[in-house]
């Protein structure tokens, strides 16, 4: 599964190459699935990096065909529509041209599926010996009870979407207006009024009172009383070895939330919860050191992945503190080292026909020739930075980076030259 980094291709001179006449094999693709970018890795040092998508239309257990048409990279990312009124939407997709990441990204946007109505089902992706899972639950519901709490039955389901909204997370809204009532009463009322708007909307926004690894879930309860409790929905997708009880479901303060469960993702990771914000050295506040986070010991995350908070530094050292996993956009679980592309997935309880859904990706590897009177490489081989799969329209997307060193800064447009000029040639992994 895993696969030595390639060598870097030095620069070769433009006057040993030779003219720069295609071979029939050499495509010279649209401007949209390929991007080039500027990279700075070092102080003095300069790099351009290639980002290039390939979408395929896939089928069960059968080899994928490259789609008629062609999904351009993402810019700027997307939200999904929402589930429900009033339930803010998670990420349905994440900037991707991105060059520089430190392994493969599997994201699966899918729905688990049963063939009949069934109160908990499971849901797993697994490339090789690698198996990521999730306990799927139908609705369920707290009940307090004379002081305790318990989880009513769980609810028949057949399809449930495989998004943040429905795993552990979210807010705490009795919370928040004990917070807002409380402001109110030690604030003057003129200073409140005008204040009230910008509080609102801060609680609108991410903030500490909502989960720090998950803002669109649900079931996350701060504090003991029946009316945050009576009635609240409980997350549909767990992970099995972290399940939510009535035990552990209060909080108690907002700052204890690394004792709560690690939500189940298989989409993509909102780049401001947990662990990705302290990657970028921006941590929630806690009680517990940061770097003792349970995502360490379950192996989720490197013991590094939290360098320093960006507030107790100066700004120069923020290069210093940034994680290179903080651009990983996959769930937990599903950042895998870089894979070759050949290999084959398998999802389990996505589909209601087929138990175990097969998808053997391509095994090609796109290869990159540039000629131009500035720049000139030759044989530049990329890695596998995101694995994209949507079962429900059958679709599969590659996405691969590659780094290769420059001699001088580029000019402004130099870039869309570039893209434009560059040539391909898809070989197999």
């Amino acid at each position: 599964m895993t696969s030595s980094r390639p060598p870097i291709p030095q620069p070769v001179p433009a006057s040993s190459l030779p003219p720069p006449e295609a071979p029939p094999s050499l495509q010279p693709p649209s401007l949209g699935p390929l991007r080039v970018v500027t990279l700075t890795p070092a102080p003095g040092s300069l790099e351009l990096g290639i980002i290039f998508k390939r979408t395929y239309v896939i089928s069960h257990a059968q080899p994928c065909r490259l789609a008629d048409a062609q999904i351009p990279l993402d810019d700027n990312g997307a939200f999904h529509e929402p589930l429900a009124e009033g339930i803010a939407p998670s990420f349905r997709s994440l900037p991707e041209v991105i060059a520089v990441k430190t392994g493969t990204d599997v994201v699966v946007q899918a729905s688990a599926r049963s063939p009949r109505p069934v109160t908990v089902m499971r849901a797993a992706v697994q490339i090789g010996s690698y198996v990521h899972h999730a306990a799927v639950f139908g609705r369920r519901f707290c009940d307090w009870s004379r002081g305790r709490i318990r989880f009513t039955d769980p609810e028949p389901l057949d399809t449930l979407p495989l998004r943040y909204e429905n795993a552990y997370g979210g807010r705490d809204l009795a919370f928040e207006k004990v917070f807002l009532d409380e402001v109110k009463e030690r604030t003057d009322p003129d200073a409140y009024r005008r204040a009230k708007a910008v509080a609102a909307g801060m609680l609108e926004a991410n903030h500490s009172f909502m989960y720090p690894r998950n803002r669109f879930g649900k079931g996350y309860i701060i504090e003991n009383r029946p009316e945050a409790v009576q009635g609240r929905e409980l997350p549909n997708i767990e992970r099995p070895d972290d399940l939510l009880t009535p035990e552990r479901i209060v909080v108690g303060h907002p700052f204890d939330w690394d004792k709560q469960p690690i939500p189940a993702g298989f989409d993509y990771l909102d780049p401001l919860s947990f662990p990705r914000s302290a990657m970028l050295a921006i941590p929630p506040p806690s009680s517990r050191e940061i770097s003792a986070a349970r995502e360490v010991s379950g192996g989720l995350v490197p013991p590094d992945f939290f360098r320093g908070n960006l507030f107790s530094h100066p700004p120069e050292k923020l290069p210093d503190l940034i994680h290179p996993d903080v651009s990983r956009c996959a769930s937990l679980g599903l950042r895998l080292p870089f894979l070759r592309g050949d290999e084959q997935v398998v999802l389990s309880g996505i589909d209601p026909a087929i138990p175990d859904y097969v998808v053997p990706l391509p095994g090609e590897t796109p290869v990159f020739r540039f000629h131009t009177p500035d720049v000139s490489f030759a044989d530049v081989v990329p890695q596998l930075h995101l694995v994209f799969i949507d079962p429900i329209r059958k679709l599969l997307t590659l996405t691969w980076a590659a780094r290769v060193p420059l001699s001088r800064p580029l000019r402004p447009g130099d870039e869309k030259e570039l893209a434009t000029a560059a040539q391909f040639q898809m070989r197999r992994a």
